[in-house]
């Protein structure tokens, strides 16, 4: 039986969002230009908004299957094409840079990661941050630099004012996730040639290059 999700409880003041910790990496993982982008399960828009001002790709697409996220992320900028759908269903095409930010565990590992290699266009890319759940010894060493390392950007950031809630409070919280060795099965399989690394705060990245059809 799969061990229990442990969820970290920080004093109020001492939580961040651990997100937006790995925007900036993700954002050097795109190419220097794109012609279009799609954001899997983008909530309130931060990633593809970062994105569309980045210039790095010409047309920006989010979808979110929460219809609030999507209402409130469309207020907020009109250069980016918002869509209410289910990403494994809905009608997309494919693109040349598919982006998803701790929401692939929102859906079943091997059809969302197949769905997600669907999008990329051949050529394209698709970079993934991820939450994975602990199961390994390696797992369990990183924990012992990621405890102390939460804890002191959470003081920093409390002392700099730029601390506060993670996530917004309307946004889906789903406290299961993968563990690496199934990350690692599925993008083999699915994804092979894929670089897959084990980053600090519970996150892993997932970054492939789609074989160019000759």
């Amino acid at each position: 039986m799969r061990a229990k999700q442990r969820k970290l409880q920080l004093p109020e003041k001492l939580r961040w969002n651990h997100n937006e910790w790995y925007r900036r990496w993700l954002l050097r993982q795109l190419p220097s230009r794109a012609e279009s982008a799609l954001d899997v399960g983008c909530g309130l828009g931060d990633l593809a908004r970062s994105i569309s001002d980045s210039s790095r790709a010409g047309n920006v697409t989010a979808i979110d299957a929460s219809e609030r996220m999507i209402e409130r992320a469309g207020a907020t900028s009109d250069r980016i094409k918002w869509i209410h759908g289910d990403v494994l269903t809905h009608d997309l095409g494919r693109f040349d840079v598919v982006t998803a930010e701790a929401s692939l565990h929102h859906l079943p590992l091997r059809e969302g990661l197949t769905r997600l290699a669907e999008l990329t266009e051949p050529g394209g890319t698709l970079i993934v941050i991820g939450l994975y759940m602990m199961s390994t010894n390696a797992d369990r060493a990183m924990e012992l630099v990621t405890l102390p390392a939460n804890a002191i950007v959470g003081v920093a950031k409390a002392l700099n004012g730029t601390g506060g809630k993670p996530h917004d409070t309307e946004m889906p919280v789903v406290m299961t996730a993968p563990t690496l060795p199934e990350i690692r099965e599925a993008a083999a399989e699915i994804t092979p040639g894929a670089r897959i690394r084990r980053h600090v705060f519970w996150r892993y990245s997932l970054v492939w290059r789609a074989p160019e059809v000759h």
